[in-house]
């Protein structure tokens, strides 16, 4: 058996699993073409590691066919120490190789880290969390200063971890220092994450374009910049749908143009000042069909379900029959069952994109004609068709109301819609006629209005943010035509599903074209690699697809056959699959199996083998609308739907539908609106494509590539299988087969001189070698000359790296084994005659052992005498000091706990005492306010007395007057009347008012006598008054006195009740120490017994009798003093009792509440 057979005979590898794609193996033998290889088990997919094998629960043995393997090899596993080898930059990896690349992505992903770069590409793992650490604004500007703004002269990108930043920051470095315009190409299947990060690139070109973080901190971006970072949802809301594998998914692909105004640079400026000056964007391929169907588990487009999750007072503004409907109200929507997209619910979302909105100058009544447009597309959902008077080959209208009001929102009459959607203008020869439609015929004529109407409602839309983003518009500097720029390609990725339609043969048309430009430039890119290492070209092979490429749109291919087929009249899809085999036989990458039907028919595409059913190629390829409802929309009062129908442009500004298959340039008249005439789905979309490749093609292109790790969504598990298959859809696993396609391996040159350097032949040149270079070439020309074949080495030594050729790193492992295994017999020898010394030692030490234990005895005996001793006057010593310390502790514990209490003792009897003397000034105070109060009353009441006494006699007295008053009239009454002229009775009139004058002369004098006897009675009065007035300020004086010692009652009570705490406190603390101290003289009692009966030093028993003497002493007196401050409690309390039932009831309330607040505090103290 060869060295190469047998090569890695303990060798780490990976086999191929049908289910887990890669698995690690150890290799135990080779023979030919079969190999037995050690798979461990492991509990689960999620723990299988490159571990050699430490946590597998078993071990199970297989034979494996060496044929199913590139070069009959293994692919060897990245190992150091019996660890993976985890890089940050999978070009470091010394064996890369599929199943490399997916262990090294796993190793990363379950520590949180979704960043792997495979030289400049990067790969984003979608980590199904937001890690904050990772986009925090610290991070973005670490990333700008570093590749940007701070000068390097190495890679600046070995200095920081793999990141998305690290693309759109030197995407940002090309167009400015450069000047050239850049594209990132991010590309994965649905739910890897593909819109998220073209939003991270964004914002971050966005903040670098502000200038270094020195400059920049603080700085606002501008409108325009705002508008074109948050323009961006707005095609996330008309554009992205709920799918099983995505919550989020884009269902559309889309080139965002970031322009920039590149200013010429200061001279020895190294970044010239580069400022974003506005956006453009392009969309391909909507997929309409969402509109009017979709998965029983997915959803429509998002931006239905926000309108209907809008308040009620919002939808009836976009039309009034809104009111009250839900998603399941509408046929094309559907329900809405657990439908939270970012953690937002769709009416939140709708006021989200209202805003946005809003930012574009969408709003008032342009932001209702959109949402009425979106609303006409759920409303044509709710019309019916049914036989027409019974004739199934006519269609009528089935549903009424629904149709009256769809009429009513767009504007139309309604016997003009129904002719629209049940019939068909048919034009022959100059003959006009109509043709009625079958009802299925007229309601996939209708589902095709809706689709058509949604389709250009979203053009208009993009056509919106366009003008509102554009810098030809909305840039404020002197550039204002030729503007560079930076492109991020958000399109779907390669997709092969159970049964794959013509949206999945367009989408792989655009990913074959894209995985051409891909190759092509990671070829360049490896051309540039051995260029720079020195190494000769010539060995570099690739696979191309542009066999592919041909077979799809080459002269006799399949576009050309289909639009063959949908120019015929009679055309159909079983034909279009017949010619295009018949046509294309001779194609390896086409594929007609005996076992698959007419419809069917497969292509052998770079990411694998597609097989597409042909059924409905050939309408949807055509996918017009007919000319009647054309007609019927032009007359809608909606705005979108009456003028933008027919518009396919991209920006208001252009002059034709550049890169949609029309040519600009004036042409002899086209056939009106025939199917015949106009340009296919699949003409447009290829012109499209064609118009996108070539601006690509102008750029420096980057590259992500977004992996979605497992199907249920949950975060730190990979699952290897579906990663594998997206790895290959990506092209990752073609551009590592590109750039070793030579070199399938590679180590730098310290690496390989460290690893292989004990295949030295013995004898040889030991002499130290300065050059690396030529240590390594001088090392590996010499383990390598059995794989010399025709006088080609097996490596090339390049500047900083060596690359070996298809299996010479694996026989250099190999020799490395069998060196190791030399080794191990080396070691396994020395080993053995240690062990066999030792045993022989051993037995020389058994023959010694009796004497050696009479030794042991004698030497153990005196020790043990010896530590006897020593304890036994340790332990005499410890029982003197023992005493001594207890007896010290009991004299510093009594006198401590007399330093302490004394001054609290003394300090309690002087509260008391002032408690004591507080109490007996406010009785004082007391008694005297009660009686001021009784001497004021009394005053009070003999001048009222005394006052009524001669009001008394002033109303007698002015009764007596106006009892004469009385008599007079009755005098002057007689006396009238013997008057019997008038004149007679005035003169006498006069004459009674002069009496009456007179009288009242009279009485006014004495008036005013009784008014100066009133002066005097009121001198009198007043004199009372003012003692009256003086007793009243005084009682006033009184009330303010009173007051003002209820509230130092009040204070002297709080004090009293924090006094009365503090008393029950210390009183509990005194029992509580009394009690102690009762046990202490229990204690005491029974230990001075205890010396008594037992202690044979008598001045040691007297001094401590005297001691408990003392103690005893002490406590009685305190004990004294206690029941002395109880007793006199007591009798205070007794006191305050009788003072309490000795208030009368006359006393003021203030006076009463005095008292009891006295009483109160007498009793609680």
């Amino acid at each position: 058996m060869s060295g190469k057979d047998d090569q890695g005979a303990s060798g780490m590898i990976y086999v191929f699993d049908k289910d887990l794609a890669w698995v690690p193996a150890r290799l135990l033998s080779r023979d030919g073409e079969k190999a037995k290889v050690s798979i461990p088990t492991y509990a689960d997919e999620a723990d299988i590691l490159t571990d050699g094998g430490k946590g597998a629960k078993s071990w199970r043995e297989e034979t494996v066919n060496l044929k199913l393997y590139p070069g009959q090899q293994f692919p060897l596993q990245n190992i150091k120490g019996g660890n993976l080898v985890e890089t940050e930059d999978m070009v470091d990896l010394p064996f890369l190789h599929e199943a490399g690349i997916l262990y090294n992505l796993k190793a990363r992903h379950v520590k949180s880290l979704p960043y792997t770069r495979t030289g400049d590409i990067v790969i984003a793992v979608n980590p199904y969390q937001w890690l904050n650490d990772l986009y925090k604004e610290k991070v973005q500007k670490q990333y700008s200063q570093r590749l940007v703004w701070e000068p390097s002269e190495s890679d600046p990108r070995r200095e920081l971890p793999p990141h998305v930043y690290e693309t759109s920051a030197l995407s940002y470095k090309g167009l400015a220092v450069d000047g050239m315009s850049q594209s990132i190409l991010v590309s994965g299947e649905s739910g890897a994450g593909k819109t998220e990060t073209v939003k991270i690139c964004m914002n971050h070109i966005a903040a670098v374009q502000q200038g270094p973080a020195s400059e920049s901190s603080g700085k606002s971006m501008n409108q325009v910049v705002q508008r074109v970072v948050e323009s961006n949802p707005l095609l996330e809301a008309f554009g992205n749908a709920k799918t099983r594998r995505n919550d989020n998914s884009s269902r559309f692909g889309k080139y965002i143009q970031l322009q920039f105004d590149r200013q010429e640079g200061a001279p020895g400026e190294r970044v010239p000042p580069t400022k974003l000056a506005g956006s453009k964007c392009e969309v391909y391929l909507l997929e309409k069909s969402r509109v009017v169907g979709h998965d029983a588990k997915e959803g429509t487009f998002h931006i239905f379900y926000q309108i209907l999750a809008a308040k009620e007072s919002d939808k009836a503004q976009v039309w009034s029959k809104l009111k009250g409907r839900t998603p399941k109200s509408f046929i094309y929507v559907g329900d809405a069952v657990g439908r939270n997209i970012d953690g937002m619910s769709d009416g939140d979302h709708y006021y989200k994109t209202c805003e946005a909105l809003a930012l574009i100058d969408i709003k008032g009544g342009k932001l209702m004609t959109l949402m009425r447009a979106i609303t006409i597309v759920m409303q044509l959902g709710q019309i019916g068709y049914g036989p027409k008077n019974g004739d199934v080959e006519k269609g009528a209208v089935t549903t009424a109301a629904e149709f009256s009001d769809l009429a009513e929102l767009m504007g139309l009459n309604e016997k003009d819609m129904e002719n629209a959607l049940t019939e068909r203008t048919m034009v022959t020869r100059g003959e006009t006629f109509k043709v009625p439609l079958k009802p299925d015929v007229a309601k996939d004529s209708c589902d095709a209005f809706a689709k058509e109407i949604y389709a250009k409602t979203f053009l208009w839309l993009v056509r919106e943010i366009n003008a509102a983003t554009s810098a030809e518009d909305n840039y404020q500097g002197d550039c204002k035509t030729d503007f560079a720029c930076i492109g991020l390609l958000d399109i779907f990725g390669f997709e092969s599903f159970p049964v794959n339609g013509f949206e999945q043969l367009c989408i792989n048309y655009a990913n074959e074209k894209l995985q051409q430009k891909f190759t092509r430039d990671i070829f360049q890119t490896v051309q540039e690699e051995y260029k720079f290492e020195g190494i000769d070209l010539e060995d570099i092979k690739y696979d191309d697809n542009s066999d592919v490429l041909e077979l799809i749109e080459g002269r006799g291919g399949l576009l050309a056959m289909l639009n063959e087929e949908c120019v015929r009249p009679s055309g159909n899809d079983r034909d279009f699959v017949s010619k295009a085999s018949s046509q294309n036989k001779n194609s390896r990458c086409l594929i007609k199996e005996k076992i698959m039907g007419p419809m069917d028919f497969g292509i052998h595409h770079y990411a694998g083998k597609v097989v597409y059913l042909a059924e409905g190629f050939v309408g949807r390829n055509q996918d017009t609308l007919p000319t009647d409802l054309q007609a019927l929309a032009k007359k809608s009062n909606n705005e979108i739907i009456a003028e933008h129908l027919e518009n396919e442009k991209m920006s208001k500004t252009d002059n034709g539908v550049a890169g949609r298959g029309t040519s600009t340039k004036p042409g002899p008249p086209r056939r009106g609106k025939s199917n015949i005439a106009a340009d296919t789905v699949w003409t447009k979309f290829r012109s499209q494509l064609n118009s996108l490749m070539k601006m690509l093609n102008e750029t420096q292109s980057r590259y992500i590539r977004c992996i979605k790790p497992n199907v249920i969504k949950k975060p730190k598990i990979l699952q290897h299988m579906t990663t594998v298959e997206q790895l290959r859809c990506a092209g990752v696993v073609a551009a590592v087969t590109i750039s070793r396609s030579a070199f399938p391996n590679r180590l730098d040159h310290r690496s390989c001189l460290e690893r292989f350097k004990m295949l030295q032949k013995k004898g040889g040149s030991q002499e130290e070698i300065s050059d690396t270079k030529e240590a390594v070439t001088k090392l590996l020309a010499t383990a390598l000359e059995p794989m010399k074949t025709d006088g080609v080495e097996g490596f090339v030594v390049g500047k900083t790296r060596v690359y070996f050729r298809v299996g010479a790193l694996e026989f250099l492992e190999h020799e490395r084994m069998k060196g190791w295994d030399k080794w191990a017999v080396d070691i396994q020898r020395v080993t053995r005659g240690w062990l066999v010394r030792k045993t022989n030692t051993s037995r020389r030490m058994k023959r010694k052992a009796p004497f050696a234990t009479t030794l042991q005895c004698a030497w153990r005996c005196y020790v043990a005498r010896k530590e006897l001793k020593r304890r036994r006057k340790h332990k005499k010593n410890k029982k003197k000091m023992d005493k001594k310390r207890s007896k010290a502790v009991a004299k510093i514990q009594a006198t401590v706990r007399m330093f302490l209490w004394r001054p609290k003792f003394k300090q309690m009897l002087k509260e008391k005492r002032e408690k004591e003397a507080l109490r007996t000034k406010i009785k004082d105070l007391e008694r005297a306010v009660r009686q001021a109060e009784k001497a004021r009353a009394k005053e009070v009441e003999e001048a009222r007395a005394k006052a009524e006494e001669e009001m008394e006699q002033y109303r007698q007295k002015i009764k007596e007057e106006l009892a004469n008053d009385k008599e007079k009239q009755k005098k002057t009454a007689q006396q009238q009347t013997l008057i019997d002229e008038s004149g007679k009775i005035i003169e006498y009139l006069r004459k009674e008012n002069m009496k009456l004058r007179n009288q009242n002369e009279t009485m006014r004098k004495d008036f005013k006598a009784l008014k100066e006897n009133n002066a005097r009675l009121m001198e009198a009065n007043a004199s009372a008054g003012a003692s009256f007035s003086a007793l009243n300020d005084h009682a006033k004086q009184l009330n303010v006195t009173n007051a003002k010692l209820i509230r130092n009652v009040e204070a002297y009570k709080a004090q009293l009740e924090k006094l009365k705490d503090d008393l029950k406190t210390r009183q509990a603390y005194y029992l509580a120490e009394a009690e102690a101290r009762l046990a202490y003289q229990k204690t005491m009692a029974q230990i001075v017994g205890a010396i008594q009966d037992k202690c044979r030093d008598a001045q040691l028993v007297e001094d401590v009798v005297i001691m408990a003497l003392e103690c005893e002493a002490e406590a009685k007196s305190e004990r004294a003093a206690l029941e002395a401050a109880s007793s006199r409690s007591k009798s205070s309390k007794s006191t305050s009792s009788t003072s309490k039932s000795s208030n009368t009831p006359s006393l003021a309330k203030t006076e009463v509440s005095a008292g009891e607040d006295s009483g109160s505090d007498d009793e609680s103290d």
